[in-house]
């Protein structure tokens, strides 16, 4: 089994991985003041319930784009059992089937991303992810990294508009049926969300008239389901994308 670990700035998300099957999936709130026990209580809790013992898992594979806990982390899967673990980060990026500009700079979530499209679709794509920040990855049939764009996520602007604003509240990602706003929240739910809509086509028609019609249009992250429907230039939705990418890993890094 491979134990995966995607550390993002709102959730932590561990899979376990068997035979290329993702037998489970958890998600915890990502939380930067946390310590290698506070997450490996939580991880030891899943597993158990799992029925999965520490000793089943024969490699632990790391990605994280909060650099304060790249060490607990790495720490913690250390000490979970005597199996190997595989950081990705820019020191192994030359051993990947991928040509990777700014190394220094480029999340290795969007790496896995790519690592995965390219490894298991064969295509060229642009990959849109609907995390903390939506970003826009595209990568071409041979592995190279064409380029990136990142805009706030969802929630992000969501959260930032109620921030911002003293009479507005939480507000649910739900795009109502009636595109004009009859009262508070529905006046920022479609603000963002339509608006979320036109700026990701337009951002998949430019891309497009940069790198052809022949790309493909792959969707991932926790939020992909917000605006899936509303988007038909979608051509494939993967959910594990970034885990998939991950899980990869041992097939290019010696451990």
């Amino acid at each position: 089994m491979k134990l995966v670990v995607d550390i993002g700035n709102s959730n932590v998300v561990v899979g376990i991985s068997k035979s290329g099957k993702w037998l489970h999936i958890w998600r915890f709130k990502t939380d930067k003041q946390a310590k290698a026990l506070d997450y490996g209580v939580k991880l030891l809790n899943v597993l158990w319930d799992a029925g999965i013992h520490v000793d089943d898992i024969s490699v632990k594979i790391l990605s994280t784009v909060v650099p304060e806990l790249k060490t607990e982390f790495e720490k913690m899967l250390n000490n979970l059992n005597d199996q190997p673990t595989i950081v990705l980060d820019k020191n192994i990026f030359s051993s990947l089937n991928l040509n990777i500009p700014a190394a220094d700079e480029i999340g290795t979530d969007l790496v896995a991303n790519a690592l995965a499209v390219h490894n298991l679709y064969q295509t060229g794509a642009i990959i849109v992810d609907f995390g903390t920040a939506l970003t826009f990855t595209v990568v071409n049939k041979e592995g190279q990294i064409l380029g990136v764009n990142i805009a706030p996520g969802l929630k992000t602007a969501m959260n930032a508009l109620g921030d911002k604003t003293s009479q507005l509240d939480s507000v649910p990602l739900i795009l109502p049926e009636n595109p004009l706003g009859y009262n508070t929240e529905s006046a920022i739910q479609n603000g963002v969300l339509l608006g979320y809509v036109g700026l990701i086509s337009y951002m998949i028609a430019q891309l497009k008239n940069v790198c052809g019609d022949n790309y493909q249009v792959i969707a991932t992250g926790g939020l992909v389901h917000v605006l899936k429907d509303q988007l038909p230039q979608i051509d494939k939705i993967a959910p594990n994308l970034t885990l998939d990418g991950l899980a990869l890993l041992p097939k290019f890094v010696k451990v």
